[in-house]
């Protein structure tokens, strides 16, 4: 089958990563995919091209070519492609004008909404998906907003939820060296957060909890992974609170999985968000994680269900059992067991130990629901 993906550029973002985990997947399986950027390149059209997938940048600019984009409608009709699947933030254009041009199946994936969408936005989505075949939302509560503002027929809609490369993400070993790179201690508590700097990802307020953070464990540091327009002033919030010396700012970071290894803690504090790659990826590798309750992240960590924490000691030291509950499993299953030092009325170290030392500190392997 020949797939198009259309989408308005490939940056360092997770809907971005998610297209080229499904671009992908799908050439392995035999079809012949192809990917058209309607804004921009990137860094992911440069790993996609040397992986030998076709990436082009057709430009359309404007609101005019919402009605006709004649660029956009002759490379479609050169590439003749079975299916068409448009992706947030080119949903209208890419939309309207492969039905113009006569495409066979023609499919949405809504993977978000921007926290500033104008007040118009779900008229436009209702309008797009007149030229929809199919649309697939990543969470229940975006079907819930293409059913009840956008007024599509929920006929149409499925929900498939994000998915990530697990034989990338997974637990392992810390990369010998990382730490020292950014100049971050061996036994500095890690809290990290992958996410570009936008409003939505809500930088600011994770600065002001670290802060906050910083009052009760002088050896905290937080790294940032992502770039964006907010980069400069986020870095002269960090200096005006007195944590400017904890906090690292990665720019764009292509190996996370590296990074999440290293982490003690992965936040996610976003405005709004679909079902976030960021936590899927940190699950996945076995870091815990914190996330605000919005879009499709209570679902994500079923309702804060899928972990627990349980309070205990070890060695006579405070420590954290931590347990988890895959999909499907009717038992909470031992991950990790973090023992802290308290010195001087601080966190002064935090040491993690993996399952196998549960039985150990007297601790069960199991906890029943």
């Amino acid at each position: 089958m020949r797939i198009e993906m259309v989408l308005p550029a490939l940056p360092t973002g997770g809907m971005e990563t998610m297209v080229a985990a499904l671009t992908r997947g799908l050439v392995h399986r035999g079809h012949e995919v192809g990917v058209t950027c309607l804004e921009a390149l990137g860094p992911i059209a440069v790993e996609l091209k040397n992986a030998g997938v076709r990436v082009a940048l057709v430009p359309t600019p404007g609101l005019r070519t919402i009605l006709r984009a004649p660029q956009l409608e002759e490379s479609f009709k050169r590439i003749a492609p079975d299916v068409v699947h448009v992706h947030s933030g080119a949903w209208l254009k890419g939309a309207r004008t492969a039905w113009r041009a006569g495409m066979g199946r023609i499919v949405h994936t809504i993977h978000g909404l921007l926290e500033d969408a104008p007040w118009y936005t779900p008229g436009l989505d209702h309008w797009a998906a007149r030229s929809t075949h199919r649309i697939i939302a990543v969470s229940e509560s975006l079907r819930q907003y293409l059913i009840r503002q956008a007024r599509v027929p929920a006929s149409v809609i499925s929900v498939i939820p994000n998915g990530i490369e697990t034989e990338v993400f997974g637990p392992g070993a810390c990369r010998a060296g990382w730490r020292e790179s950014w100049g971050i201690p061996q036994r500095a508590l890690l809290v990290g957060n992958v996410a570009r700097l936008d409003t939505v990802k809500n930088h600011a307020q994770l600065i002001e909890a670290f802060a906050i953070l910083r009052r009760q464990a002088a050896n905290a540091v937080l790294v940032i992974a992502g770039d964006g327009p907010l980069r400069r002033g986020l870095e002269s919030q960090a200096a005006r609170m007195g944590v400017a010396d904890g906090v690292r700012f990665l720019g764009e970071t292509r190996d996370v999985a590296a990074l999440y290894r290293e982490l003690d803690v992965c936040v996610l504090n976003s405005h709004a968000e679909g079902t976030s790659i960021t936590l899927l990826e940190a699950m996945a590798t076995g870091v815990c994680v914190v996330g605000t309750a919005v879009g499709g992240t209570p679902a994500l960590l079923a309702e804060g269900r899928v972990g627990r924490l349980v309070p205990t000691r070890a060695n006579r030291m405070p420590a954290a059992a931590n347990y988890l509950r895959r999909h499907g499993d009717t038992q909470f299953r031992a991950l990790k067991l973090d023992v802290v030092r308290i010195e001087g009325g601080l966190i002064s170290e935090i040491t993690t130990f993996g399952p196998e030392h549960f039985a150990l500190y007297g601790l069960p392997e199991i906890h029943r629901v």
